[in-house]
């Protein structure tokens, strides 16, 4: 067997019920939190509720930061420090899904007296995800409360934020961006409509296989991996046609969590940097969607170039050992979940097809393989 690392440092909490277990464990981080989230009296009012309640019960002072958006960008972060600096808070809570723990990571990790933040330094110094650099001095601790089952941000150590000014999504690794505790309680995803249900359901599918794919993988991710798969393509249409069944939320939770793991370990592919373009010249698609996008595209390169990682995985679902029964299989996912009319949803106009097309971004990401990947972003625009 090979030698290989496998770094997790988050403490999960796991299972219907477990929000309640936020009042003990909080106020190990101090008495003033920011709470980041959607818009308070959005969709998830109720869970922000009980959780403004859990917290208020151990005499926890909650400062706000609702102004978290689809896609969130570089001033929200910003907005976001400058809040808790004025506050002189103690540790960031984030209540949601992807975007939000997103934000919250930034805001917790890149936390400063002087509320300025040097993104160019920071692209520079935290752009490799499995370095072990010490955090920024002035960080706050973390919790994650995550509301979806896809982006699997609870349990990975990146953060995604979109430049508004450049139109580029930028993503930032490090260590000191794994949540200290993350609680993973299906209960608060039982209300996540069904569009959201089947983007963020593919995100989790896409990090578990993508993760197997890739160059980083061990005996332990590629077990988890499968896992994962297997768990999305049983689960997410029977979560489709009952959104609260416990048992099916829960199997796509630990679905996400699993992937997650994999993905901080094992890395992604090229779907998710594909994506990050369209996402940041179109900030109005979903991220899942922008992978759906891609993907049918991506699935035809991938399964001739690592036909035998194509076979493993349809042995693991009994399939016939054939890569194109695989890609049969996922494509027939997208038709039960509607992403396969991602593209045509998304509406894009001409000039935003030329600017994706003509990002600089296609030629750096594999030099070797510049002309199949622009061919492969031609595909995925010209259906």
């Amino acid at each position: 067997m090979k030698a290989f690392n496998f770094f997790i440092p988050t403490q999960i909490r796991f299972g219907v019920g477990r929000l309640k277990e936020l009042k003990e464990f909080a106020p190990t981080y101090g008495q003033k939190c920011l709470l980041v989230s959607r818009p308070l009296n959005g969709s998830l009012k109720e869970t922000y509720s009980e959780i403004i309640a859990l917290l208020q019960a151990v005499n926890i002072e909650i400062f706000f930061f609702d102004e978290v958006v689809p896609n969130p960008t570089i001033e929200g972060v910003e907005n976001g420090v400058s809040i808790a600096v004025k506050n002189k808070v103690d540790f960031v809570l984030g209540v949601g899904g992807g975007s939000v723990l997103d934000t919250a990571k930034l805001i917790a990790f890149l936390h400063n007296s002087e509320t300025k933040i040097d993104w160019d330094k920071a692209i520079s110094d935290y752009d490799n995800p499995f370095s072990m650099t010490p955090s920024p001095k002035e960080s706050l601790p973390f919790i994650a409360i995550s509301t979806t089952s896809g982006t699997g941000s609870q349990c990975t150590q990146a953060a995604v934020v979109s430049d508004t000014k450049s139109k580029n999504k930028i993503t930032l690794f490090h260590a000191g961006l794994f949540p200290v505790i993350a609680i993973v309680d299906p209960e608060l995803m039982c209300s996540v409509p069904s569009g959201v249900t089947a983007a963020t359901g593919f995100d989790a599918f896409t990090h578990a296989f993508e993760s197997f794919l890739g160059g980083r993988t061990s005996p332990m991710t590629e077990q988890m991996s499968l896992q994962a798969i297997q768990l999305v393509l049983d689960n997410l249409p029977k979560a489709l046609a009952d959104l609260k069944n416990i048992e099916v939320r829960s199997n796509l939770a630990w679905a996400d969590t699993l992937a997650g793991m994999c993905l901080a370990n094992g890395g992604a592919d090229l779907p998710h940097p594909l994506g990050e373009i369209i996402g940041g010249i179109c900030p109005r698609i979903a991220h899942g969607d922008t992978l759906a996008i891609v993907y049918p595209a991506f699935l035809n390169y991938k399964a001739d170039k690592a036909p035998d990682k194509f076979i493993q995985v349809a042995n693991h679902l009994n399939l016939k050992a054939d890569p194109g029964a695989l890609v049969e299989a996922i494509l027939n996912l997208f038709k039960i979940t509607g992403l396969s009319s991602a593209l045509e949803k998304a509406n894009l106009t001409q000039q935003e097809i030329e600017s994706i097309k003509g990002h600089p971004l296609l030629s750096q990401l594999q030099p070797e393989n510049s002309d199949r990947i622009h061919q492969m972003m031609d595909e995925s625009l010209n259906k």
